[in-house]
């Protein structure tokens, strides 16, 4: 593992990386990527470290001690393969910090087309492929305090160090299935959302009510506290919470650092307020046909070891029930896996029936 927290480290760095991309096997030409990050109530994300894995060594660029930006030259070039597990949220803080990433794999999207685990967790998906065991005891520490400990450092390059492998084994598996490029659509939408900006600056009339609530609960801690409010929560993560909705609460949830009790309940109200409010906007139209489908994709997904959420998420159920051209699984492998059978499925042509306890298709 080698520690980058000077200028000078950082710009050799760069250079050594392209170099060695270019003369690495096709195999190789790739590096393995995650952040270490502090979200919880900042007008915006701390970026403390990016662990960096190629073929030759660990690297940990400290961006707290220097400007982390001239990588851009590594995560712009479409001829080095970035690496990540559950891709979002890096993309989008590295984003924030002048990096933008181009050609990038995500081995947690994937393995929802190698399972039927719509979000598998980094420790399960070593152990899958590795038969590793990764500690997770400094999940919670405090990566914007330096000096980083030893201990820190170790556990911050094991996610990259075994990230590679899994990548290669996770990769051999999709050439074998012919599922490599089944999920392209998928990244470069999430490509595009990273560049989105984190904190809005205006809300529109829908926005409202929920900024409402969230502002009299605010202000009602405030009081209770004898604090200004903004120290509870700041305006910006509140416009955020209203653009971005419950999605984007559950991720400031699950970030790394948020111990702050009071911070914590107001997520936990706000996660409640998003929901109700998009349960309200985008009422659930369950029906038979509904019912019928969802029967039929959970049989789809067991059959080929898919998650059903990748497949068809309820919003493309019903847009075969109304019949709607532009339905993802019209098309492409959901088709072949799933939609081709919900069409006939939709025009009568096949049924469900439950033969011994369990449900199949005829």
């Amino acid at each position: 593992m080698f520690l980058i927290d000077k200028k000078d480290q950082l710009d050799a760095f760069i250079n050594n990386i392209i170099a060695e991309m270019k003369c690495s096997p096709t195999d190789e030409q790739f590096i393995a990527v995650d952040t270490e990050f502090i979200r919880e109530n900042l007008e915006k994300p701390l970026l403390c470290l990016i662990q960096i894995a190629a073929p030759s060594e660990v690297f940990v660029v400290d961006p707290i001690a220097i400007d982390p930006s001239p990588l851009d030259l590594i995560f712009e070039d479409s001829g080095i393969k970035k690496v990540f597990h559950s891709a979002a949220q890096d993309l989008e803080i590295l984003s924030l910090y002048g990096i933008d990433t181009r050609n990038f794999y995500d081995t947690q999207l994937y393995e929802s087309i190698l399972s039927e685990e719509a979000a598998v967790s980094y420790q399960s998906i070593v152990f899958k492929y590795l038969n590793k065991k990764i500690k997770k005891t400094h999940t919670l520490s405090d990566w914007k305090k330096r000096p980083l400990s030893e201990k820190q450092l170790a556990y911050s390059t094991d996610d990259v160090f075994y990230l590679r492998e899994v990548y290669k084994k996770q990769s051999q598996k999709l050439v074998e299935l012919e599922r490599k490029n089944w999920l392209d659509d998928e990244l470069s939408r999430l490509a595009e959302k990273s560049k989105e900006n984190y904190f809005p600056t205006t809300l529109s009339e829908n926005d409202l009510n929920i900024y409402n609530q969230l502002n009299e609960w605010r202000e009602k801690k405030a009081v209770e506290k004898g604090v200004s409010p903004k120290s509870v929560v700041r305006d910006d993560v509140i416009k955020a919470i209203c653009k971005k909705g419950a999605d984007f609460v559950r991720h400031i949830k699950n970030s790394r650092n948020v111990r702050d009790k009071n911070y914590k309940e107001f997520l936990a109200f706000a996660e409640k307020i998003a929901e109700s409010l998009d349960a309200k906007e985008t009422p659930p139209k369950r029906n038979a046909a509904f019912d019928l489908l969802k029967i039929l994709l959970e049989i789809c997904s067991r059959k080929h070891s898919i998650a059903a959420s990748v497949i068809a998420p309820s919003k493309e159920l019903r847009k075969l029930i109304e019949k709607d051209e532009n339905a993802k699984c019209l098309s492409g492998w959901r088709y072949e896996v799933f939609g081709k059978d919900a069409v006939r499925l939709l025009n009568g042509e096949i049924s469900l029936r439950i033969k011994e306890t369990e449900v199949v298709v005829e």
